[in-house]
């Protein structure tokens, strides 16, 4: 089965400034995302969609697949998620292959564990609706 995990990580938020990129165990918010996906070695692939640059380069460091700025229209205070979300999908099957799931990782879990990626994507394989691979 092929799942492709998504982070999304808007630059500016409404509320806590750089809230992505603030330090909690001396590591950035996001990359407790990074790291988590890259260990659970669950998806196929681990896109970013972000319109920060910084955080993209910092993606490099965890071999994260980040290969565009988010563009605008999909960025600002009034863009949902989903739209980023969808954007990313389209990009990933366009150049990349066909998944049977996604997976979004919110950089503002940060303690979230394997163990729950492993349990989330069980319940995700058990669902009748999921095609077999």
């Amino acid at each position: 089965m092929k799942i492709l995990s998504i982070i999304p990580a808007r630059k500016k938020s409404k509320r806590i400034k750089n809230k992505n990129k603030i330090l909690l165990k001396n590591k950035k918010l996001i990359e407790h995302t990074f790291i988590v996906a890259k260990k659970s070695k669950l998806f196929s692939h681990i896109l970013l969609t972000t319109d920060d640059k910084e955080i993209i380069k910092l993606s490099k460091k965890y071999k994260i697949l980040a290969p565009w700025v988010r563009p605008k229209k999909i960025s600002d205070d009034f863009s949902p998620s989903y739209k980023a979300i969808i954007h990313a999908y389209n990009w990933y099957e366009k150049n990349y292959e066909t998944v049977d799931g996604i997976f979004v990782l919110q950089p503002t879990s940060p303690f979230r564990t394997i163990k729950t990626l492993k349990e989330m994507i069980k319940i995700f394989k058990n669902n009748n609706n999921v095609r077999n691979s």
